[in-house]
C-alpha cells in the first residue's frame, strides 16, 4: 500500500480516499487532449489517441493504487507511468529526427510493452526506473531546445511544452513535501499534498501533449511539422518541382 503518500489509510474499497479520487483527473486530460487537438486541428491524429489512453491508463492505475492496492494495481500504476514518460521520450527524439508519427506510436508501443513485461516479471522494478525515466524526459523536453534556440524560434510551441513542464515540476515539489513526515504532511486532511500533484501533473501533461500535438499553424498538406513523414531527396524534389 502507498504508506509513503501521507494520507491515513482506511477500511474499505478506497484505502485512501483523496489521493485515489483525484487520480480521476489523468482521466479526464486523457479525454481532453484528444478534443482539444480535434477542435484545433479537426483531424483525428494517431498520436492524439496515444497520448489520451496513456494519460488515462495512469489515472486509472493510480486509482488502483491508491485505492483497492494489491499486486496487479501496483504493476498497473508503475508500469503506466513508465509507458507514458517512454512516450514523451519518444515524441521529443521524433520532433528532432523527424520521424513520421506512425514510426513513433510504433517505437514507443515495443519500448513500452517490453518494459510492462519486465515490471510485470520483477515486482518493484518499475518504481526505481521511473526516476531516471522522468529525468531525461525533463531533459529531453527543456535541454536541446532552449539550450540553442531560447523563446524566439517556435515559441508557440516551446511556451506549451515550458508551461506544462513548470506545472509538472510545481506539482513535483508540492508533492516532495507532502510525503509521509514531510513539511505539508497532514495524514486527516481533505486536501493532501499528493492529490495537488495527481491534478498538477495532469494538468501540465495534458498541456504538453497538446502542444506537441499538430494544429491549424503547423499543418503543411496534411503533414505535421513537429512530426513528420521522412522523404527522400528525390521525392522531395519531384514534389517541388513545377
Amino acid at each position: 500500500m502507498p504508506v509513503a503518500d501521507c494520507e491515513n489509510l482506511v477500511e474499505g474499497w478506497l484505502a485512501q480516499p483523496v489521493n485515489a479520487l483525484s487520480s480521476l483527473a489523468f482521466v479526464l486530460a486523457g479525454i481532453g487532449v484528444p478534443l482539444v487537438a480535434r477542435r484545433r486541428s479537426g483531424r483525428r491524429e494517431m498520436l492524439t489517441w496515444v497520448f489520451g489512453s496513456s494519460l488515462a491508463l495512469v489515472g486509472i492505475g493510480s486509482l488502483a493504487f491508491h485505492g483497492p492496492g494489491g499486486t496487479f494495481a501496483g504493476w498497473l500504476h508503475d508500469a503506466s507511468i513508465s509507458a507514458l514518460l517512454v512516450l514523451i521520450l519518444t515524441t521529443e527524439l521524433g520532433r528532432r529526427a523527424a520521424w513520421s508519427a506512425r514510426l513513433v506510436v510504433t517505437s514507443w508501443a515495443i519500448t513500452a510493452a517490453t518494459l510492462m513485461v519486465v515490471e510485470w516479471i520483477r515486482p518493484g522494478f518499475g518504481d526505481p526506473l521511473n526516476a531516471p525515466l522522468a529525468f531525461f524526459a525533463v531533459l529531453g523536453v527543456l535541454g536541446p531546445e532552449l539550450g540553442r534556440r531560447g523563446f524566439r524560434r517556435g515559441s508557440e510551441r516551446n511556451r506549451g511544452r515550458l508551461i506544462g513542464a513548470a506545472v509538472v515540476g510545481t506539482g513535483a515539489i508540492v508533492m516532495l513535501l507532502s510525503r509521509t513526515g514531510g513539511l505539508f504532511c497532514a495524514p486527516d486532511a481533505l486536501l493532501q499534498g499528493h492529490a495537488v500533484w495527481h491534478v498538477l501533473a495532469a494538468t501540465g501533461l495534458g498541456v504538453y501533449a497538446v502542444s506537441v500535438l499538430p494544429s491549424p499553424d503547423r499543418t503543411r498538406g496534411g503533414r505535421s511539422s513537429e512530426i513528420r513523414a521522412s522523404t527522400g531527396p528525390c521525392e522531395r524534389s519531384r514534389k517541388e518541382a513545377p
